[in-house]
C-alpha cells in the first residue's frame, strides 16, 4: 500500500516535469477580498491600506500583496532587494518592503515589491 502512493507521487511529479507544468509569473495578478481586512491582516488607512494573504491558492509562492492600496499581485518573500525577482516589461527594481517589523518573538515580514506598483505610490 505505501509503495502504491510513492508510486503515485513520483508518477504526478513526472508527468509534471514532462508536460512542463504551468506557474505563475512573477507579480501576476492575484484577488483578495473583504475577508481579508476583516480578519485584520492589513495595515494603514482607508485609501491606502497594504494587505498579504500567505497561503492564496493562485500564487505560486503562496503570496499575495496589495501595496498601499495598488492592486494586489503575486510576490515572495525576502531578505533584501537583491532577492526581488525582475518585473517583465517594466523597467526599475524591485524592492523588499518590511510589511510588520521584528518582534521579540517572530521574524520581519517582509515581501517583493514590483517597481509598477511602488511607482504608483510615489
Amino acid at each position: 500500500m505505501r509503495f502504491d502512493r510513492i508510486l503515485a507521487v513520483l508518477a504526478l511529479g513526472l508527468s509534471c516535469w514532462l508536460a512542463g507544468c504551468e506557474t505563475t509569473a512573477p507579480y501576476a495578478s492575484c484577488p483578495l477580498d473583504k475577508e481579508v481586512t476583516d480578519k485584520g491582516i492589513c495595515t494603514g488607512t482607508a485609501g491606502s491600506t497594504s494587505c498579504v494573504v500567505t497561503k492564496h491558492p493562485q500564487c505560486d509562492l503562496n503570496i499575495c500583496l496589495a501595496y498601499y492600496g495598488t492592486a494586489p499581485v503575486c510576490t515572495q518573500d525576502c531578505s533584501s532587494d537583491a532577492d526581488c525577482p525582475a518585473e517583465s516589461g517594466v523597467s526599475g527594481s524591485a524592492k523588499c518592503w518590511t510589511f510588520a517589523p521584528a518582534t521579540a518573538t517572530t521574524a520581519a515580514q517582509k515581501y517583493c515589491v514590483p517597481p509598477s506598483r511602488l511607482a504608483l505610490v510615489q
